[in-house]
């Protein structure tokens, strides 16, 4: 039986990518991990329009591409066994990550000034930004926790929303070390989710990325 090829293109960062990595890594499943320069993109990769929507990530299948991080996630999550067990169980799946997208914007400009294509002061933008943004979407998931018995956001299994969520909370520990301190179950469900063998193997191996 022929194996199914997968490449995935991205820059060399965890960012938007990442949680499809973790789910190739959770499944065991072999991909091409390709990271691309922010200058081999820009003049040469982009101008030639080959990528969906001129944009990055993207996940090659046998030769066909598609676009966008959480539809990403998504197809892999369907194809691994990541997204739910049951159709009630993966429309909650992915209604959590449609809230995710929602919420997202909130800290984009953090994440754009760390990388250097935003000029803004970052203290500033934690605390009039992120932080706010932060507590109305915790505070979301929490009850998501609180009303799962498994410690994961919905079912008994991790899916693709319970690592958009880990890696959230990873990329902003790094910059505000008391990130998650007055939100207990989400500490919990981020040592839970990093414990996964699987991923916990990927995360210590992975390249060391400013996000």
């Amino acid at each position: 039986m022929r194996m199914t090829k997968y490449k995935l293109y991205y820059f060399n960062l965890r960012a938007r990518a990442e949680v499809a990595r973790q789910l190739f890594a959770l499944a065991g499943e072999p991909f091409e991990d390709i990271r691309v320069e922010f200058e081999d993109w820009f003049n040469t990769i982009k101008p030639m329009g080959d990528m969906p929507f001129d944009a990055l990530p993207v996940l090659e299948v046998d030769g066909h591409k598609i676009a966008q991080s959480i539809t990403i996630a998504r197809f892999l999550a369907r194809q691994f066994g990541f997204a739910g067990k049951s159709v009630y169980e993966q429309a909650v799946v992915d209604s959590i990550a449609d809230q995710y997208s929602d919420f997202f914007p909130h800290v984009r400009p953090f994440l754009r000034t760390l990388l250097g294509f935003e000029n803004h002061d970052l203290d500033t933008l934690l605390i009039e930004k992120v932080r706010p943004a932060r507590d109305e979407f915790f505070g979301q998931m929490v009850k998501m926790l609180q009303a799962s018995e498994s410690g994961f956001l919905v079912g008994q299994t991790v899916t693709y929303a319970d690592l958009l969520l880990a890696e959230h909370v990873s990329t902003f520990k790094q910059y505000d070390p008391h990130y998650v301190r007055d939100w207990p179950e989400i500490q919990d469900h981020w040592a839970k989710v990093r414990a996964i063998p699987n991923l916990s193997k990927w995360i210590n191996d992975r390249p060391e990325t400013i996000y």
